[in-house]
């Protein structure tokens, strides 16, 4: 839902963008180096955002949130980015959720593992 003073055709500055989506300017930095964001440049050289790029940010904010990585992430925004992208981008999540689930189950064997060995050297049973 956009804001009744927002325009589409709002630029805002990288400091303004921070501010608005409550992360760090060094966060959104990194979301250019990782090309996730893609600022435009004024006569001046500075970024200018459009007010959407904020929808972008959270976004990004919730995928790093969940614990995905960079290059998955990029992927994943890029699908946003385009039209009719829902199907695409949940098998991309729903693939990383299958992976996820492995390694909580590797993890949990490994800890029942360990709370063995720590029972027989500590002679609890």
């Amino acid at each position: 839902m956009e804001d009744s003073h927002v325009h589409s055709s709002e630029s805002l500055s990288i400091s303004e963008l921070a501010r608005r989506c409550q992360v760090s300017t060094r966060s959104l930095r990194y979301y250019e180096e990782q090309g996730l964001l893609f600022p435009a440049r004024n006569a001046a050289g500075h970024r200018r955002y459009q007010a959407r790029d904020a929808d972008c940010v959270g976004f990004i904010q919730r995928l790093y949130g969940a614990g995905l990585p960079s290059d998955l992430i990029r992927t994943v925004v890029q699908e946003w980015k385009l039209p009719d992208s829902a199907p695409r981008i949940e098998a991309l999540l729903r693939t990383r959720h299958a992976e996820l689930s492995l390694e909580a189950e590797e993890l949990h064997a490994k800890l029942t593992g360990l709370e063995a060995v720590l029972n027989a050297v500590t002679g609890d049973s």
